[in-house]
């Protein structure tokens, strides 16, 4: 009896040795790294830029949650593993920039956060405008798109749009309709200086009922984006976001148009001008007219010097 009383004592006594131990490592050991560094944990499994070196029982007993985590220098282990436990992730920041397609965006998505983006269609892309944010890793598809929501109503604020639709030259709009304008102006010239007066020229265009004959909207309905000159084969392809076959707005936008596109659109100059082409000078400028007359001679122009620097 004394024996086993005396096994026991030994046995608690190790117990109590191991624990003191364990605790003394938790609170006085802390991470390697010398500046801020991001852990990442999916389904348990820690990924760490930097030496991962506590003990497998803590790890294990913990439970690290999914998520992404920022470390700073030397952080104590038991704060870091306790936070990775109950899930305080430290958000990320992810920049959206201009994507051509939901595909395009979905897959930036992916990339960067654990959603595999499903919320991001024809229908909601007009919502997911070019900026930077923060998100956790984990955030939800339904969540992701309420953010955008509410990232584009303060926006539309800062506009001065306040109802659901409105009127811009005349030309009634609703917001992806807005956001449709935009993206062919924003495909249009990286001139920030011109867009109001290409937006002008299309709003004209749709309060007369004219096609809009944009030419980026073809290159859309091509589907090749590096196209340099539109010929008269690209004209004819059938596809509703083709505007020289079909009048009014394509059906969607055709990319994740700028601040300054959007704006453009709002803010557009009251002018009778009806036609634009790309100047000769190759300066990334343009040259606007308001008669068919005009315009095709600038249009000549321009099409002369694509040929002498055999641009096909």
């Amino acid at each position: 009896m004394k024996r086993s009383l005396k096994l026991i004592l030994i046995a608690l006594t190790t117990l109590v040795l191991l624990l003191a131990a364990a605790a003394a490592w938790l609170l006085t050991r802390r991470t390697p790294n010398t500046q801020a560094e991001r852990v990442m944990v999916v389904n348990g499994v820690v990924d760490s830029p930097f030496a991962w070196t506590p003990p497998r029982w803590a790890t294990n007993q913990l439970h690290p949650r999914t998520g992404s985590y920022l470390v700073q220098p030397h952080t104590p282990w038991w704060r870091l593993l306790i936070g990775m436990h109950c899930g305080e992730q430290t958000p990320l920041r992810i920049t959206l920039g201009k994507y051509r397609t939901p595909d395009q965006l979905r897959q930036h998505l992916a990339a960067h956060l654990l959603t595999e983006a499903t919320v991001v269609d024809t229908n909601t892309f007009y919502l997911f405008r070019p900026n930077t944010y923060e998100v956790y890793y984990t955030t939800s598809d339904s969540n992701l798109l309420a953010r955008m929501q509410r990232e584009w109503q303060r926006e539309r604020k800062s506009l001065g749009l306040t109802e659901d639709t409105f009127t811009i030259r005349g030309v009634a709009l609703t917001d992806e309709q807005l956001i449709t304008l935009a993206s062919i102006v924003e495909e249009e010239t990286n001139n920030a200086a011109e867009k109001p007066r290409i937006a002008a020229v299309y709003l004209n265009r749709l309060r007369l009922g004219m096609p809009l004959q944009a030419d980026p909207t073809v290159k859309y309905a091509v589907g090749d984006f590096a196209l340099r000159r539109i010929l008269n084969q690209h004209l004819t392809v059938s596809s509703p976001y083709n505007t020289y076959l079909h009048t009014g707005l394509p059906p969607h936008p055709i990319c994740t148009p700028s601040a300054t596109s959007v704006r453009a659109v709002v803010q557009a100059p009251d002018t009778r001008e009806l036609y634009f082409c790309a100047s000769p000078d190759m300066d990334g400028t343009h040259r606007f007219a308001t008669t068919l007359a005009q315009h095709n001679r600038n249009a000549a122009a321009f099409h002369a010097e694509l040929n002498r620097r055999k641009i096909r």
